[in-house]
């Protein structure tokens, strides 16, 4: 029976499972052995797992060592190098018993492997447990990590998360984008519909931020206050324009009363900036993102600049 902390904690959704498996008649015994209690998916190569885990991060992977063209080794070496995927947990299924091979699977990253051949029962109890581990780490990573209020990202993952898309970039030679949100006339707000509603406001802003971005790799978070930040990988100066204008109109259609404001709605002011190549750059981005949003605001609020 699947672990109660995986029942419990993810009531709400399946648990995915990816197999990599470039034999069929292996590939069919894996996935219909976890079909009956996760979202279970296959791929028979190792670059195809590598992309299906950037696109659609699964809880875990179930994967074969010897593949054609990259290896289960080499695939699992290139998810945990990359900040988006390598906190996914790698089970290999491996036919080779010796020292040697073992080695291998634990300088990779993995954190089991299963022999071949092997049992459908060891199969599902090896994964229910690593699957427990995951989402016990998750949850606590999730709530180290979330704004208590708005439930979006905080200010401590931002910080992380800005740092290793620098370095990401730099390294790819990719854009990297940056924008400071900032709603007009918060003070004004909760002292004409108070505190309370204040916080309604927040959580309704934090959450058509979120809404409007659909890469995984994009983020919203809570900066502090009534201030978020959106990081953008890959996302040049005219993406980056047509983003700050398309977020000013969101909040206006979200049609929210201000009395306190001169606009008589809710509004917010958007500073923007590119990362310059080298992770040194981080500081200067958001000084100067910090730079163009008060400068929106000088102007008459309303409006998205960029640096």
């Amino acid at each position: 029976m699947i672990d109660n902390l995986v029942k419990h904690t993810f009531a709400s959704r399946k648990i995915t499972v990816l197999v990599v498996e470039d034999d069929p008649i292996s590939a069919i015994i894996s996935t219909q052995a976890l079909s009956d209690i996760y979202d279970t998916h296959h791929v028979s190569d190792g670059r195809a797992a590598v992309d299906f885990c950037l696109m659609t991060p699964p809880d875990l992977v179930l994967m074969d060592i010897n593949m054609p063209g990259i290896s289960g080794l080499e695939a699992c070496g290139i998810l945990k190098r990359n900040v988006l995927t390598k906190d996914i947990p790698v089970v290999f299924i491996t036919a080779a018993s010796d020292p040697q091979s073992e080695d291998e699977c634990w300088d990779a990253g993995c954190v089991d492997f299963i022999s071949k051949p092997f049992s459908i029962k060891t199969l599902r109890h090896r994964v229910n447990s690593h699957l427990s581990v995951k989402i016990l780490t998750d949850e606590l990573k999730r709530l180290a990590t979330s704004d208590a209020l708005t439930n979006i990202k905080n200010r401590r993952f931002f910080d992380e998360y800005f740092l290793a898309q620098s370095k990401l970039a730099a390294r790819n030679r990719e854009p990297l984008g940056l924008l400071m949100v900032d709603i007009d006339y918060f003070k004004q707000y909760n002292d004409t519909y108070g505190h309370i509603k204040g916080d309604d406001c927040l959580k309704v802003v934090a959450d058509a931020l979120t809404k409007a971005f659909v890469r995984p790799t994009d983020c919203v978070a809570r900066y502090g206050g009534e201030e978020f930040v959106v990081v953008l990988p890959s996302t040049d100066l005219k993406g980056m324009q047509h983003l700050g204008k398309y977020l000013i109109e969101i909040v206006h259609e979200l049609k929210i009363e201000h009395l306190g404001s001169p606009f008589k709605k809710l509004t917010v002011s958007i500073g923007g900036a590119l990362v310059e190549q080298g992770e040194e750059q981080v500081e200067n981005a958001i000084e100067q993102a910090d730079k163009q949003l008060y400068t929106a605001k000088r102007q008459g609020r309303d409006k998205f600049l960029m640096a």
